[in-house]
């Protein structure tokens, strides 16, 4: 399964990305990060990913934005709002979770992933 992690934040991509991929191998996580993430977004999304994870801190990251770059390339990819500060009404979103401290958040946001990118896939 390949995640899409839009993350401004390199610490938190970074414990994100090692997190999930020692803890679940079938899970591969790739980042963007930059002023650009639309174009980023957009050209991940073309290649390929199964879900896409946003942060949401407008006006560096806006989840409203990135679910809507995600639907104009294709409407089928599941956009994971995952916040410490979510908006439970961003439009384009598939789930809003809030982060928190400790792994269970990272687990919650795993499950949740799977769980949607399943229901697209019909397994």
């Amino acid at each position: 399964m390949r995640v899409l992690h839009v993350e401004r934040g390199v610490g938190v991509g970074a414990l994100t990305e090692q997190y999930v991929e020692a803890a679940y191998p079938s899970v591969e996580v790739t980042h963007v990060r930059g002023t650009g993430y639309g174009g980023e977004v957009a050209a991940a999304v073309a290649e390929g990913v199964d879900c896409v994870v946003t942060d949401h801190r407008p006006p560096l990251t806006d989840a409203g934005v990135v679910a809507g770059t995600v639907a104009a390339v294709d409407e089928t990819v599941p956009v994971v709002v995952f916040s410490a500060a979510p908006d439970e009404r961003i439009e384009g979103a598939a789930a809003v979770l809030r982060k928190r401290s400790g792994l269970d958040g990272l687990d919650a946001l795993v499950g949740t992933v799977v769980g949607l990118a399943a229901d697209g896939d019909g397994e």
